[in-house]
């Protein structure tokens, strides 16, 4: 009789959800870190940096949590994606006055 082999996120007492969650939450604080660098990066960029292939994805879902995530199409049609900083990011009271 065989054993079966048991996964590796099954001896850490998770499910399997649980581990690509973990991982998720990994590749999305790595974007995090490539873009408060100030860096301008591709998707594709991003994935081989990562090892995943959801990074389009994973912008999407910073800039639902706020992330100001800019892009620009390039030339040969691919995207750049960086990081508008605050600071670079004109306040909407600058320059006005008091009511």
């Amino acid at each position: 009789m065989k054993l079966k082999k048991e996964s590796p996120a099954g001896k850490q007492g998770q499910s399997q959800e649980q581990y690509k969650g973990n991982n998720s939450s990994r590749i999305q604080s790595t974007i995090q870190n490539l873009f408060s660098s100030g860096r301008k990066l591709t998707a594709k960029e991003i994935n081989s940096i990562t090892g995943s292939n959801d990074a389009r994805k994973q912008i999407s879902n910073l800039r639902r949590e706020g992330w100001n995530i800019t892009d620009m199409r390039l030339p040969d049609n691919r995207k750049l994606y960086w990081l508008i900083s605050p600071s670079k990011q004109l306040s909407l009271f600058q320059g006005g006055s008091d009511i």
